[in-house]
């Protein structure tokens, strides 16, 4: 997300929303630059939170990556230094994936240490998954791309307008499911709202997801359940989508709910533009 997309947001006060929360706020936790996504790393019971630290556009060395307890307290808040402006990432085979502008930061999650893969012809490289094999996938929201990743090679997986500015992605089965983050504008009433598209992973094939159409500006993407769980970054608002039938309004927070994290229970709501970190229990 740039300041940009986030004054043109500011502008469309119709999309912004401060209304209270009807999930469980079970803590809120401060101390972020710019936090932009959020995992749950299992292995090590704790979260790892992606901080951009200044503009998400910009290649300054500035981002950092912090650890975040179960239970809301700050282990390391700098436990990685140096990125430029990190955003969505996965964890997969011991190693955290973050999508860093152009570059996948490549994290060992015992030592900390970053390896960097270039992806060449990328943009804006937004969010990351892992499929059950182990091949990872990062969105190129500007370019409609998404980029699949096998040890250290990176191609070009699917190219498509259909995708909608691609942000989240999540590995479902023989799918992909991407949240898409919509058209922005000069005027507010030109902005188009985004919505779930399924990339088949066999075929390439891209489809819209049915009853899902137009949600919102659409930030991160987890699964609970039988349902998929999506952020509207510019209305705060947390939805819960199941195919077929219309989204459900799980919780609305302010704008600038970005990239959600789950343990498959709870959801864990970076909060861009008030520097904190919020879990919400669902009732």
């Amino acid at each position: 997300m740039t300041r940009t997309a986030l004054a043109l947001g500011l502008t469309a006060v119709l999309m912004a929303s401060t209304g209270a929360v009807s999930a469980a706020e079970a803590w809120r936790t401060s101390g972020f630059d710019v936090p932009e996504s959020v995992v749950f790393d299992a292995d090590n019971s704790r979260l790892i939170v992606s901080n951009i630290v200044g503009e998400a556009t910009e290649a300054d060395g500035n981002g950092t990556l912090s650890l975040v307890s179960l239970d809301g307290e700050i282990i390391d808040a700098a436990w990685v230094t140096g990125l430029d402006a990190p955003k969505g990432s996965a964890i997969a085979g011991g190693k955290l994936y973050v999508a860093d502008l152009t570059n996948l930061r490549i994290v060992d999650l015992a030592s900390g240490e970053v390896e960097t893969l270039a992806i060449e012809g990328a943009t804006f490289l937004n969010d990351v998954t892992a499929d059950s094999q182990g091949t990872i996938y990062v969105t190129d929201t500007f370019a409609n791309r998404v980029y699949a990743v096998a040890g250290n090679e990176a191609a070009l997986f699917v190219e498509d307008a259909a995708l909608g500015s691609p942000n989240g992605i999540l590995a479902d089965g023989d799918s992909l499911l991407v949240a898409s983050f919509g058209t922005l504008a000069a005027k507010p009433e030109d902005m188009v709202p985004g919505g779930l598209v399924r990339i088949d992973i066999a075929t390439k094939a891209v489809s819209a997801v049915e009853g899902a159409d137009k949600i919102g500006f659409l930030d991160g993407i987890v699964r609970i359940g039988d349902a998929y769980v999506v952020s509207d970054f510019f209305g705060g608002t947390i939805y819960s989508v199941t195919p077929g039938s219309a989204p459900e309004t799980v919780a609305t927070l302010a704008m600038g709910a970005a990239d959600i994290g789950s343990d498959g229970e709870a959801i864990f709501v970076p909060m861009m533009m008030e520097g904190e970190l919020v879990k919400l229990t669902l009732e």
